[in-house]
C-alpha cells in the first residue's frame, strides 16, 4: 500500500519537526565573591549589543545578594523589573541597578536565544560590570580591549562563547557555570513515527 502525504498534512508536520528538533542555547550561573566590595555603594551594568541579523534575546535573573539592590535605568530594549528581557531592536541595550551597600556575594542566572550570526555580521555580546555611582570603573579587569567586562558572552557559540575575566582587585572573583537544556534529539524521531502512523490510519479509513 503507498501512503501520500499531502501539502496540507505535510506542512505541519515538517513545522512540527523543526520546532522540535531546535536546540535551547546554554544557561550560565554567575557567582561573584564581593567581599572587597561590602559596604561600598555600586552600579551593577548588564551590557547587550547588537551584531547584525539575526535577532536574539538575554533573559537575566533576579540577582541574589545580601547587599542593599535599589533602583534601575535602562537604555535601548529592555523590559522587566526582574527577572528581565534584553533585546537587539537597538544596537546598544543596557540595564543598570544599583546597589546601597553592596554584600560579600551576588548571584544570577542567564540565558540566550543563542542564534548564531548571518555571513557578514558580528555575534551579538552580552557582557557584565561594576561601576561607582558616577559610572566610572569600580572592578576593573584584564579584559584585553581595556572594557574591565566581568565577563562577555558572544552568542551563537554555545559554551565556546563565553569568556571569564579576571578583576584586578583582590577580595573580588567570579565563577561562571555554563548548563544545558536541550531537546532530546530522539523526540523528532518518536514525533515522526506517531504522525506516520496517523496518516496511515487516516489513509486506510478513507480506502
Amino acid at each position: 500500500m503507498q501512503v501520500t502525504v499531502r501539502g496540507a498534512i505535510a506542512a505541519p508536520f515538517l513545522t512540527a519537526c523543526l520546532a522540535v528538533n531546535t536546540w535551547a542555547g546554554p544557561t550560565f550561573n554567575v557567582t561573584v565573591d564581593t567581599t572587597f566590595l561590602i559596604g561600598t555603594p555600586a552600579v551593577l551594568a548588564f551590557d547587550f549589543i547588537d551584531g547584525g541579523p539575526p535577532s536574539n534575546s538575554v533573559t537575566l535573573s533576579t540577582l541574589g545578594s545580601d547587599g542593599t539592590q535599589g533602583s534601575q535605568s535602562t537604555s535601548g530594549d529592555v523590559t522587566g523589573t526582574g527577572p528581565w528581557m534584553l533585546n537587539d531592536s537597538s544596537l546598544f541595550n543596557e540595564l543598570l541597578v544599583s546597589f546601597n551597600p553592596m554584600g560579600s556575594l551576588l548571584s544570577f542566572s542567564f540565558s540566550t536565544t543563542d542564534n548564531p550570526p548571518n555571513v557578514g555580521s558580528f555575534p551579538d555580546a552580552f557582557s557584565f560590570f561594576i561601576l561607582n555611582t558616577d559610572l566610572s570603573f569600580l572592578i576593573t579587569t584584564n579584559e584585553p580591549t581595556g572594557s574591565n567586562a566581568l565577563f562577555e558572552y558572544n552568542l551563537g557559540q554555545g559554551e565556546g562563547g563565553l569568556t571569564v575575566f579576571a578583576p584586578d582587585q583582590q577580595g573580588v572573583s567570579i565563577l561562571v557555570t555554563p548548563t544545558f537544556t536541550a531537546a532530546e534529539p530522539a523526540s523528532l524521531a518518536l514525533l515522526a513515527i506517531a504522525l506516520t502512523a496517523a496518516l496511515i490510519g487516516a489513509r486506510r479509513r478513507s480506502d
